[in-house]
């Protein structure tokens, strides 16, 4: 009869271990997982993020008068008229007196300097513009 008391206290103890192993993969699945997140969100300090320009509304483009053009070569174009960012005030072709009310739109490669982008950004304001949008890429829906 003692055998079978014994028995069946050891199995009683076997069926209490199964939710401490448990336990124990779990966590040591937790610690896996969270150690590849740490690792993968850490960044060399020479690399940046950068955030590129997209959209995620569903507005009409709006018409605009002027568009300027920046093209991977780093040539300017204003309504497909070549020019330069030192010499794109003198082509611009609207009127003194339209300026204040002009919407432009600027277009720029994805490959320009983001410097080059200011600077026709500052040429434009300079001029007196202040309704000036930059084109984006509508960003691709999950659905």
């Amino acid at each position: 009869m003692n055998l079978n008391i014994e028995h069946s206290t050891s199995s009683v103890s076997d069926s209490q271990m199964i939710p401490l192993i448990n336990v124990v993969f779990l966590m040591l699945a937790f610690i896996l997982i969270t150690g590849n997140i740490e690792k993968s969100n850490e960044r060399s300090p020479d690399v940046q993020e950068l955030d590129v320009p997209s959209s995620t509304s569903n507005l009409d483009q709006e018409v605009h008068d002027v568009t300027v053009t920046l093209d991977k070569a780093g040539s300017v174009y204003v309504d497909e008229i070549a020019t330069s960012i030192d010499t794109l005030v003198d082509v611009f072709p609207l009127e003194p007196s339209d300026i204040s009310e002009a919407q432009v739109l600027i277009r720029a490669d994805a490959s320009v300097p983001a410097h080059t982008t200011r600077e026709v950004l500052k040429k434009l304001r300079d001029l007196g513009l202040r309704k000036i949008s930059l084109a984006t890429v509508r960003a691709h829906s999950s659905n």
